[in-house]
This record gives structure tokens, sequence and C-alpha cells, in this order.
């Protein structure tokens, strides 16, 4: 199984008097093209999954809705309410080995979520410090969660080098 976390794009600065509840804030102008591009070379480094998990909140919803467009997933998004930056990691562990076994799965999220998530997976603990830009994408690989809840860390790349791809 290939795990696939995407932290979501550029958004608006929560300062902004126009969005008082951070899960509100949309994408900027900047991060949405970002997303739609960066969309494009992750397809062209071949990723292939069969479903998208994202948090609701409005900046991770729209950075999944372009990727599941350009993975053609439309169908296959689902919004969780555990993918919250404060999420826990153990629930969505345990939630994806229940619900959502597949061969590469996309979660879209934020931090300091993702990177928890990530450094449970592939160190059993989280003193592994990893730090997924916006639209960065971390890759990890586990034989199956069901058995054993740890993965290994393929790559984890910025969103400057797939804007390359």
């Amino acid at each position: 199984m290939k795990i696939y976390l995407m932290r979501h794009g550029i958004a608006r600065e929560p300062a902004d008097a126009d969005f008082e509840v951070d899960s509100q804030r949309p994408l900027t102008a900047k991060g949405r093209d970002n997303i739609i591009r960066i969309a494009r070379g992750l397809k062209k480094m071949d990723l292939k999954p069969d479903l998208i998990l994202s948090s609701p909140y409005v900046r991770a919803e729209q950075t999944a809705a372009i990727l599941a467009k350009e993975f053609d997933l439309l169908k296959h998004l689902i919004l969780s309410e555990l993918l919250v930056p404060e999420g826990k990691v153990e629930d969505i562990i345990g939630t994806i080995v229940v619900n959502y076994m597949a061969d590469e799965i996309l979660i879209v999220g934020h931090e300091p979520c993702l990177s928890l998530l990530a450094s449970l997976l592939a160190a059993s603990n989280f003193d592994l410090a990893i730090n997924i830009r916006k639209g960065g994408v971390c890759c990890l690989s586990a034989d199956d969660l069901r058995l054993d809840p740890h993965a290994v860390l393929e790559w984890l790349i910025t969103p400057k080098i797939i804007l390359k791809v």
C-alpha cells in the first residue's frame, strides 16, 4: 500500500478579517494555481491513487477537489473530521485499516497532523521530525497496516520540486 500525505495549498492568512473561523480559510489564487500544477506533476510522477481522504477544512477540501479532478476521483473523495490539524493519528490509522484499505491512498490535510502521522508510521513514535510544506507530498509504503501499523518513508518532496516536473 502506498500512502501519500499532502499538505493543502497556500491559503488566506488567519489574520484576514474576512475569515474569523480557521476552518473556513480558502486557498489563495496562487495556492489554487500551484495545486493545479502540482496535481499535474504528481500525475507525471505516475501516482495512481484509488481514493482521496481529506480534511473538511475549506483549504484542504479545495486542494483535494483539484487533485480528484486531475486523477478522475471525484466519486472517490472522502472528507473526514479525523484529518483536522489536531487530529489523532492513531484514529486516522485505525480508520484507514477498517474503512479505506487501497493500493494507493492520497491524504490531504494539515500540520501538525500530517507530520505526526508520517512520524508514527515511519518511526513508530513522534520523534521523527518531518516538515511537509504547503503543497508538499510525503510518500510512505506499507505491506499491510492491518498486521503492522508501520511504513517505510519512500520520499518527501517540496512543492518547488514538483512544480519543475
